[in-house]
């Protein structure tokens, strides 16, 4: 109602109580059951210069679902061959061109229909993963002892739609040769045979040494009866070492030639 355009306008309409089978009635029997609904609102009353300040905001496409999901809410796919029917939506506005801010849907309805708020969409069937074969296992990470080797393979087709997920690209395995070999086992040790039997020092050079040691002792005593009492002693001891067969036994020693050999059969210094 009035000359003016834009907000600030009226509209009513009549409101009266009917029967259910389509008959007027009074108000009074409505009121018992509801409130009466208004007969008259504000409005924005629109003309054809607003064509350039309004325009419908269009949003992006969701993601299609599928009908029968959409529906039950408790779908399960059968076989995919060909792809499955879906459902997608969309959010639509009308608001001022200059700054977005939202307006009345039927200021933009007056120059051009809404635009469709759903449309129908195409499921692609899942894509599992696709994979190459493994290659070859890889030299041992090790030339001794335990090591790992490895095999790989590549993406021939990455997972779509709902597809199964790629495997383990890469595979390792233990891999096992001769066992190290010490710094120590590189060497061992050349024991030649023993040598015979010998002694520090000749008996015959020690007997001379002794006899050398008695005589001086024997200057060094002037008396006579004590130089008579010490060659008996020595005497009586020649005689007791006659008698024993365990005095010509004496304690000798014996050698042997012990070299460090290397592996390669060179020899080198004990350390």
């Amino acid at each position: 109602m009035g000359n003016e355009c834009g907000p600030g306008g009226s509209q009513s309409r009549a409101v009266w109580c009917a029967h259910i089978e389509g008959w007027t009635t009074l108000h009074s029997n409505c009121l018992k059951n509801e409130k009466q609904p208004d007969n008259q609102q504000s409005c924005f009353r629109v003309c054809d210069w607003h064509k350039e300040l309004y325009d419908w905001q269009l949003g992006e496409w969701n993601q299609c679902q599928a009908v029968a999901l959409r529906n039950s809410g408790n779908y399960k796919s059968l076989e995919c061959i060909k792809g499955e029917e879906g459902i997608q939506t969309r959010e639509v506005s009308c608001v001022q061109k200059a700054n977005g801010t939202p307006a009345e849907d039927v200021i933009c309805e007056y120059f051009e229909p809404k635009p469709r708020l759903e449309q129908a969409c195409l499921i692609p069937c899942p894509q599992d993963c696709v994979v190459s074969e493994f290659s070859s296992w890889s030299p041992c990470s090790k030339t001794c002892g335990v090591g790992l080797q490895h095999r790989f393979r590549s993406v021939l087709a990455p997972p779509l739609f709902g597809g199964s997920s790629c495997p383990n690209l890469t595979e390792f395995q233990p891999c096992q040769f001769s066992a190290c070999e010490s710094e120590e086992s590189m060497y061992s040790l050349k024991v030649g045979p023993w040598s015979t039997c010998a002694m520090p020092h000749s008996r015959q050079a020690r007997q001379a040494g002794k006899r050398r040691k008695n005589k001086g002792r024997e200057k060094a005593v002037k008396d006579p009866e004590t130089r008579e009492l010490i060659k008996k002693k020595r005497n009586r001891n020649r005689q007791n070492r006659q008698e024993s067969k365990f005095w010509d036994l004496q304690i000798g020693y014996q050698t042997r030639q012990v070299t460090c050999i290397h592996k390669n059969g060179k020899s080198t210094a004990l350390k």
